[in-house]
């Protein structure tokens, strides 16, 4: 019995402890159950906190960031909330705020945030860069290029900022300054392969296609399954007319992830100039089932047709290819394409009405004056014909030159 009692008095004594402990030590607590990851503890101890002290603004900025580890974000924004409510010069809360809002997808509120804890802190390194961030997420790239640079010259992680400015200056379509902040961040860590994947679309942009090339193989090298890259590679190597590497990099695309339809249209492209048509055909069908308002796949398809000859499917694909067309008028080679499909089934009114289209939106295209020439041969408009492949055969095509001697004078 003795013991009993000897027990239930040190229970008694804990509790006692317990309930006389402050909102200091408790605090300490909290913040101990907090680093330890402990987050449900730490939100049990800072609520006791409040309970005794309503305005504990530290209390409320833990429970806070307790809720946001376990994404109770909603939970999280109103304890920040009450603690800038009891302090608003706290820049650190503010903040906190504010990456919560960037969870949520509410990128606006975020910058506001950030803003406010500048404002507070106008050396704050990390809203400087998270605002950068948010900036971007709203398309709003100069600003995000200015918080970057901000970023830098504070002396931040270097690496992500100059990464991320290569973003903007990427998306801004200056590729050089992004090829310049992709180098500055491989300088720093030659690992990163999302600058060297980066760097080559840089390259792949502004027509470097050997050094694009390097950039994604080093990419790959550091990750063997880095579809993108793949991906990417296999296009620069269709640029570079070195089909069947670009069959093997659109091929492994297409292993990593089954679905992807660019990766199917651009592989029937590589077997189309490697004179693989049925390879060809099998690819681009497959890319249409995934997307069915693939246009270039549909294009591509109708240059395979017409290698095979098969010109009446071809004109439905080509026409198919221009209904999709979101701009047409950048794209004079559909309308000539269908063009040569009609003039290989004597639809001769059909073709040159799209040389003429072509014509107009390429004032320069030698193969369509040529063709146009050819069609009105057959058409007995001889002088109309004469004067369309002497200007094409002024432009060194081939092909104009030899017709244009054998049938005019």
């Amino acid at each position: 019995m003795k013991k009993i009692i000897a027990l239930l008095s040190c229970l008694m004594t804990g509790v006692l402890l317990t309930m006389a402990q402050s909102p200091e030590a408790l605090m300490t607590q909290a913040s101990t159950e907090y680093k330890n990851g402990n987050y449900v503890g730490a939100i049990s101890l800072c609520s006791k906190i409040i309970q005794q002290k309503p305005d504990a603004y530290l209390a409320f900025c833990t429970r806070g960031l307790s809720y946001y580890q376990l994404a109770k974000y909603d939970a999280s924004i109103s304890d920040y909330n009450k603690a800038i409510e009891y302090n608003p010069n706290f820049a650190e809360v503010i903040y906190y705020r504010g990456l919560v809002y960037d969870k949520m997808n509410k990128y606006e509120s975020s910058v506001s945030d950030y803003t406010r804890a500048i404002q507070i802190n106008p050396n704050y390194i990390d809203a400087y860069y998270k605002r950068g961030l948010a900036y971007y997420q709203i398309g709003k790239y100069d600003y995000s290029v200015l918080d970057f640079s901000k970023t830098i010259t504070i002396g931040g992680d270097k690496a992500d900022a100059y990464f991320n400015r290569g973003l903007c200056y990427y998306k801004m379509d200056k590729f050089e300054a992004a090829i310049a902040d992709f180098g500055k961040t491989i300088t720093t860590n030659p690992n990163y392969k999302e600058a060297l994947y980066n760097r080559g679309l840089c390259n792949y942009r502004l027509d470097n296609f050997e050094p694009a090339i390097q950039d994604f193989t080093k990419a790959i090298t550091l990750d063997l399954n880095y579809t993108d890259a793949y991906f990417n590679r296999g296009l620069t190597y269709n640029k570079l007319d070195k089909y069947n590497n670009a069959i093997l990099d659109l091929s492994k695309t297409i292993q990593l992830k089954v679905d992807y339809a660019d990766a199917y249209c651009n592989l029937g492209y590589s077997c189309f100039k490697s004179s693989k048509f049925d390879d060809a055909l099998t690819n681009l069908n497959k890319a249409i089932s995934l997307k069915s308002d693939f246009s270039d796949a549909y294009f591509f398809r109708g240059l395979v047709r017409n290698k095979q000859k098969q010109y009446e499917s071809a004109v439905i694909d080509f026409s198919k290819s221009l209904d999709l067309k979101k701009d047409k008028d950048a794209f004079p080679q559909g309308y000539f394409n269908r063009g040569v499909s009609f003039m290989s089934i004597n639809k001769n009114d059909e073709a040159v009405e799209d040389f003429d289209r072509a014509i107009k939106l390429n004032p320069e295209y030698a193969e369509a004056y040529s063709k146009r020439g050819l069609v009105k041969i057959a058409m007995s408009k001889k002088a109309e014909s004469c004067a369309d492949l002497k200007k094409a055969a002024d432009m060194g095509l081939e092909e104009a030159i030899n017709a244009y001697v054998k049938n005019c004078d």
